[in-house]
């Protein structure tokens, strides 16, 4: 898999460009990899330690708060990203997660000769 679309947001893994709609997006390479994390686990929360160990093979309250710097830089350059958007789960870690259902949705009905 080397393209990955998400709504509107685009990620090439080959050329590491990313987009959102048809602007693009200059990521670090840090940026990037936090990015590429996420993504593979879409809808997902990914744990502060899990994220920490991936990218710098360590998870302390250094890396922690490098982190959140990637992620605080990573969720300005996104924040046209829809239906998916970088979250953070307090006290968990960060997820690319969707809207859920509203709960008034109702699922589309087929009607007869659909």
């Amino acid at each position: 898999m080397d393209r990955v679309s998400l709504g509107n947001l685009q990620l090439d893994l080959e050329t590491f460009k990313v987009s959102v709609g048809p602007e693009p997006v200059r990521l670090t390479y840090q940026e990037f990899e936090v990015l590429r994390l996420l993504v593979e686990s879409r809808d997902k929360v990914v744990t502060f330690e899990a994220l920490t160990a991936a990218m710098w093979a360590a998870s302390g309250q250094k890396e922690t708060r490098r982190l959140n710097v990637l992620v605080c830089r990573l969720r300005r350059k996104l924040l046209p990203s829809a239906p998916y958007s970088l979250e953070t789960v307090r006290g968990r870690g960060y997820g690319l997660l969707s809207p859920p259902a509203s709960p008034n949705e109702a699922p589309a009905q087929k009607g007869v000769g659909s």
